[in-house]
């Protein structure tokens, strides 16, 4: 991915709640898989060390997670289970 993590929540911002859940675990996976010593870096076309995709993929779920967190409080109805 290797864009700035303002960048990478600016094109997630128009997405709804339940669809951005799906990309936050996909970067949860991600990381997991650099934890794990897993990662293959042949699914990367350009592969940057892996030390440095690991630590862009937490900054990308930070902003992502906080842009779950405003997505939720502004999406759900409170009262209603419904998202």
């Amino acid at each position: 991915m290797m864009i700035s993590p303002d960048w990478f929540v600016e094109e997630l911002k128009d997405k709804s709640y339940k669809e951005l859940l799906p990309i936050r675990d996909k970067l949860i996976r991600q990381i997991r898989s650099f934890e794990k010593h897993t990662y293959d870096p042949k699914l990367d076309t350009i592969c940057p060390s892996p030390d440095v995709v690991y630590q862009c993929n937490l900054q990308y779920l930070s902003k992502l997670c906080d842009l779950i967190a405003e997505k939720y409080n502004s999406e759900i109805v409170w009262g209603n289970n419904k998202p």
